[in-house]
C-alpha cells in the first residue's frame, strides 16, 4: 500500500458499525419506554373519564350509596371495571365515596389491572334524602 493512499481499515470499519449498533439499540430502547408510557398515559386519562362519568351520573340520578358496588362499563373504547364504595362522615348528610376504575378482560372475566381512582363527597340533598 503506497503512503498517498487514503481509507478506513477494517477494524475501523467494525468499531464504527459497533457503536452505530450500540446507538441504534439505546434509541431503540428510549423510544419502546417513550410510547409505552404515552399508552399509560392514554389509558389513565380514559379512566379519568370513565370515573368522572360515573360521579356525574351519580349526582344527576342523585344516587346514595350504600355500602360496596361493582359494575362493568363499556367506555372510551375498552370494558372498564368500576368499584364504588361508600364511608360515612362525622356529617350524616355527607357521604364520602370513592371509586377505582380497572381494565375489564371480557374474555376471562377477570379485571386486567387498576388504571385511576377517585374520591368524592355527595351531599344528601343531592342524593335526595333527608
Amino acid at each position: 500500500m503506497s503512503k498517498t493512499s487514503r481509507g478506513f481499515t477494517l477494524i475501523e470499519v467494525i468499531v464504527a458499525l459497533a457503536i452505530f449498533a450500540v446507538a441504534a439499540l439505546a434509541f431503540s430502547k428510549v423510544a419502546m419506554q417513550y410510547t409505552k408510557a404515552t399508552a399509560n398515559s392514554i389509558l389513565k386519562t380514559k379512566g379519568q373519564f370513565v370515573a368522572m362519568n360515573e360521579i356525574h351520573r351519580m349526582e344527576i340520578n342523585r344516587e346514595w350509596l350504600t355500602g360496596t358496588e361493582s359494575k362493568q362499563v363499556t367506555s372510551q373504547g375498552e370494558t372498564w371495571q368500576i368499584d364504588k364504595k361508600a364511608e360515612s362522615t362525622i356529617s350524616p348528610n355527607v357521604q364520602r365515596v370513592s371509586i377505582q376504575i380497572s381494565l375489564y378482560d371480557k374474555d376471562t372475566a377477570k379485571v386486567v389491572n387498576g388504571v385511576t381512582d377517585l374520591v368524592f363527597y355527595i351531599h344528601s340533598q343531592q342524593a335526595g334524602t333527608s
